[in-house]
């Protein structure tokens, strides 16, 4: 499984390159992100989420992965929060700080690693959807914008209820919600009528890598390091190892398969959200660190992933 990782990894770093030299000689351009954004958020990883979640009907064990890592990720905040005030930053430094060392990029990067590591594995897809949607997704979404407001220059109020609702009407949410709802429904999925529409989201579902390889690389940017590298060290270290670690110890004190200790280390193993420098630039809490923090991890993943995984066993 070690070496299925690493080959994972630089099987998608192969194809970011490749992207990046697409860009390069301008057959994508920056302004295509947009695009390739909205396909991936409200096409692809809906159909993707669906087909798993239809295809494997959900346990109560599955919740302990939410769980351990919505944990995992509330503690790497708080860790954050310390470091911070121990380096004496800024209060909107602190905030970009926390933004980017708890809760990880487990949709843009988390699903094409564990579809690659896993393949033709519904249970490790169906473990990563609700790790990533529930556990990650669904509190970044809600604490996100708590933090970079409470820490930011701006004084904007924040509407708990309008940022849950927009989250609850998102294709992602209803995605979830029709899966879990049609795994438990007792029909012939080769029904001749049936079959051509899981064979369509199959289709949808090899977009998935290929357009996280199109928008990592049209978000990639050389990072002027200076004068952020503790804050680089810490939030990476903090976000790349402490959060896998505290992830993999609860998958043990919880009795989790090999499986689910497989997928939950990946998951919690993924650089920092995307999501953190936007919250951090609507809210002016200290966005060039935020986005520089981010990038720098996501070079900096082609290694820390294979070697958190092999070092966790």
């Amino acid at each position: 499984m070690n070496l299925q990782v690493f080959e994972t990894v630089f099987a998608f770093t192969i194809v970011v390159l490749i992207c990046l030299l697409l860009r390069k000689l301008s057959i994508i351009k920056t302004e295509d992100n947009m695009v390739f954004t909205k396909l991936l958020t409200q096409v692809v990883l809906p159909a993707v989420i669906f087909l798993q979640l239809s295809a494997t009907p959900i346990k109560s064990g599955q919740f302990l992965l939410v769980f351990a890592v919505f944990v995992a990720g509330v503690l790497s905040m708080l860790l954050a929060y310390i470091a911070g005030r121990i380096l004496r930053l800024t209060k909107p430094k602190i905030g970009a700080l926390m933004l980017t060392s708890s809760f990880g990029s487990s949709a843009l990067l988390g699903y094409p690693f564990i579809a690659f590591s896993f393949p033709n594995n519904p249970e490790a897809i169906a473990d990563a959807v609700l790790l990533s949607e529930l556990g990650v997704g669904l509190p970044m979404f809600l604490v996100g914008p708590a933090i970079a407001i409470y820490f930011g220059n701006q004084s904007k109020s924040f509407n708990t209820k309008q940022t849950l609702y927009s989250y609850l009407r998102s294709p992602i949410f209803i995605a979830i919600v029709l899966g879990i709802v049609v795994s438990f429904m007792p029909f012939d999925r080769q029904n001749n009528f049936v079959a051509p529409f899981f064979e369509a989201f199959k289709m949808i579902n090899g977009a998935l890598s290929i357009l996280a390889c199109l928008i990592l690389s049209l978000n990639l940017k050389l990072i002027p390091l200076k004068g952020i590298i503790p804050l680089f060290v810490i939030s990476a270290l903090i976000q790349m190892w402490f959060q896998p670690f505290i992830a993999h110890t609860q998958a043990t004190l919880y009795g989790l398969t090999v499986l689910q200790t497989q997928v939950l280390v990946l998951i919690s193993s993924m650089p920092s959200a995307v999501l953190g420098p936007v919250f951090a630039s609507r809210h002016d809490c200290a966005p060039e660190t935020a986005s520089a923090l981010v990038m720098a991890h996501i070079v900096l993943s082609i290694v820390m992933i294979p070697a958190v995984f092999y070092l966790m066993g």
